[in-house]
């Protein structure tokens, strides 16, 4: 909810009530951003070492401090030691929450987990849009400023939250892995790499498609926000299910390659929609482009979860989930500029090169399993040496 709130805010709340200028603020918050990946690494080792939910907790508690570091936020520096900090504790949280939740459940019961738990986030997401366009009505600073410090209080009760759940055991010493071994796993390491490409989709939708209804379709351009609503109450009712074909690695496989063709079609029809003259039959397209999207959106999440499990070493999920979340922070952190460069550089053509990368980053992640998988060896990757995890009453 609070992310929700802040991140369909944040862009006229620096600028109009900080008064950054705008050119100022978007390299802030990108290199600001990119610093903050930095922290999900370290972050994951101490996931391992100190225990799953103890350092989500900390996480959440950080959250909501650097959050309230944007009241303060009115020149260049400033903002660049703002975004850092708090893209650090963003991007870490990730990574701890998937740990936390594998080693808190079944295995079988993982990824079902994880898809309940987006479907949740995408309707609370929801609601704090909701809350942040009543804030982007008002005309006095004061809203902005308390939606600040409400997005610092949801971390807060999310911490809380978060405390009661059961204690997780850190990994025993004489069983922890090198600080490194996530990233010294080239295989997987280039796996969360490649289809990591695939999270441009989310540039797709809210940075390249905007534009180009505006500038180069006669669809109207209000479809966009209606798009990103219409995303969300799809990917609610359908993310539980299409996770299940992520269960096995080969399914987790096939899903990626389903997401790359489903967002690389999704491309090339949202090209196509420069072509009709009338604009009902242009909004036509771009909803049959969307459709396309939200259908490549759902197997990426799905390919993702299940390739990050199934092929991380146990006794060392914080520090592979780390990775798998660093390496997606980073395609989200350069995926507008990317998009739009292509997008208002290139036109259609732009959309060309996006569908084809989207189309060829899965093609190496079939060889690629099979080499993590004998790296594994006598790991198993399957869970053969997997620790005990917490026994409690399910609902």
């Amino acid at each position: 909810m609070g992310d929700g709130l802040w991140f369909s805010m944040w862009a006229v709340y620096l600028t109009a009530v900080q008064g950054v200028p705008a050119a100022t603020m978007g390299l802030a918050m990108g290199l600001g951003g990119g610093l903050g990946l930095l922290a999900a690494l370290p972050v994951g080792t101490l996931t391992d070492r100190l225990g799953a939910r103890e350092t989500l907790v900390a996480v959440t508690v950080l959250r909501a401090a650097f959050s309230l570091t944007f009241l303060a936020t009115h020149t260049f520096w400033p903002l660049l030691v703002a975004a850092a900090l708090f893209t650090s504790m963003e991007t870490a949280a990730k990574g701890s929450k998937v740990a936390l939740v594998h080693l808190l459940v079944p295995e079988r019961d993982c990824l079902p987990v994880l898809a309940r738990a987006r479907v949740v986030q995408h309707i609370l997401y929801a609601a704090g849009a909701g809350a942040a366009a009543w804030v982007l009505s008002r005309q006095s600073a004061a809203p902005y400023h308390g939606a600040v410090v409400v997005n610092s209080l949801t971390f807060v009760v999310s911490a809380a939250l978060l405390a009661r759940l059961p204690h997780v055991p850190p990994v025993p010493a004489t069983r922890r892995h090198l600080s490194t071994e996530a990233l010294r796993n080239i295989p997987f390491t280039a796996i969360m790499s490649s289809t990591a490409l695939l999270a441009l989709c989310w540039a797709l939708l809210s940075s390249g498609l905007p534009l180009w209804l505006k500038e180069d379709t006669t669809a109207p351009v209000w479809i966009a926000p209606l798009s990103v609503l219409a995303s969300s109450l799809l990917i609610a009712l359908f993310q539980v299910r299409v996770t299940r074909t992520g269960q096995r690695l080969a399914g987790a496989v096939r899903s990626s390659w389903r997401a790359s063709a489903a967002l690389a079609a999704c491309c090339l029809v949202f090209a196509a929609a420069a072509w009709p003259a009338g604009p009902a039959v242009a909004a036509a397209v771009v909803l049959a482009g969307l459709a396309l999207h939200v259908l490549g959106e759902l197997y990426y999440v799905a390919a993702r979860w299940g390739l990050s499990i199934k092929l991380m070493a146990h006794g060392a999920q914080g520090q592979y989930q780390a990775v798998a979340a660093t390496t997606e922070g980073a395609v989200v952190a350069i995926g507008p500029a990317l998009v739009v460069t292509l997008i208002s550089g290139a036109g259609g053509a732009g959309w060309g090169v996006l569908a084809l990368i989207l189309l060829t980053c899965s093609l190496p992640v079939a060889p690629l399993c099979r080499s993590a998988v004998r790296r594994a060896g006598s790991r198993s990757v399957q869970g053969s040496s997997e620790p005990e995890r917490v026994s409690h009453p399910r609902g």
